[in-house]
């Protein structure tokens, strides 16, 4: 699956106000938006997301190319999830009904089944650990009171109020090693992502990865919206674990 080197699963922050560098600080009120965040996320039952991406990538020359994509997530607690990722019209996605999952790319016609745990935040760590695979949006189940400590945040700053597509959020700044990232955070009951930017610091080029997230959490979804049905031509492939010998 796409994937921007793995830092989908860290976060971010850098950022110069009113023309001035701002100073190392830990702002209470940038660690409880997270958390209150990761909390909302975690007790969503049903969501489908919509998000845009942008993802730089550097050439071997220096030159920095941007990437664009489109990822589609449809989720139902505690066991369906469906992620696709389009590009250029090609697509690649993941089908998870609670017993197994299914890896399909439209472009070469090759999928891939296997046994599943049985809930959602297990896959992600079985994909993650077991074959390599972090999954666009998978941080947005991983959220928890522990996020700025696992990540070492040094930086965690509120900056101001923007409205992204008719919301009103705040934007926040965060840094930890390597990574600076910034967060727009939907105001009012429904504390919902609304844009992510992340800024790699250890390359001179200070790559970029962004996302803007679009919500549904009334979606409607059925059983079948979770299973994979091979259309005419695809071949079924093993699927090897990371690191294991062709």
């Amino acid at each position: 699956m796409l994937r921007f080197h793995r830092i989908q699963r860290v976060l971010l922050g850098l950022l110069l106000v009113s023309g001035g560098a701002v100073a190392a600080e830990l702002e209470p009120k940038a660690l409880a938006a997270l958390e209150q965040m990761g909390s909302y996320l975690r007790g969503l039952q049903q969501v489908r997301i919509d998000a845009d991406s942008r993802t730089d990538q550097v050439l071997e020359n220096g030159q920095v190319i941007e990437f664009n994509h489109q990822t589609h997530l449809l989720a139902r607690r505690p066991d369906k999830l469906r992620v696709q990722v389009e590009r250029d019209g090609n697509r690649r996605s993941l089908f998870y009904n609670g017993q197994r999952f299914t890896l399909y790319d439209s472009r070469s016609g090759y999928f891939t089944e296997q046994a599943a745990p049985t809930d959602i935040a297990s896959l992600l760590a079985q994909l993650s650990e077991r074959y390599g695979i972090e999954l666009p949006l998978a941080d947005l189940f991983r959220w928890d009171a522990n996020t700025a400590k696992v990540a070492g945040l040094s930086d965690a700053l509120w900056i101001d109020q923007q409205t992204l597509d008719g919301q009103v959020c705040d934007h926040y700044a965060f840094r930890q090693p390597d990574i600076d990232w910034q967060l727009w955070i939907r105001q009012g009951p429904q504390p919902l992502p609304c844009r992510l930017v992340i800024s790699r610091r250890d390359s001179a080029e200070l790559p970029r990865h962004s996302v803007d997230y679009r919500w549904q959490l009334d979606a409607p979804s059925n059983d079948r919206d979770f299973e994979f049905t091979p259309p005419a031509g695809a071949r079924a492939i093993p699927l090897a674990p990371a690191g294991a010998q062709p």
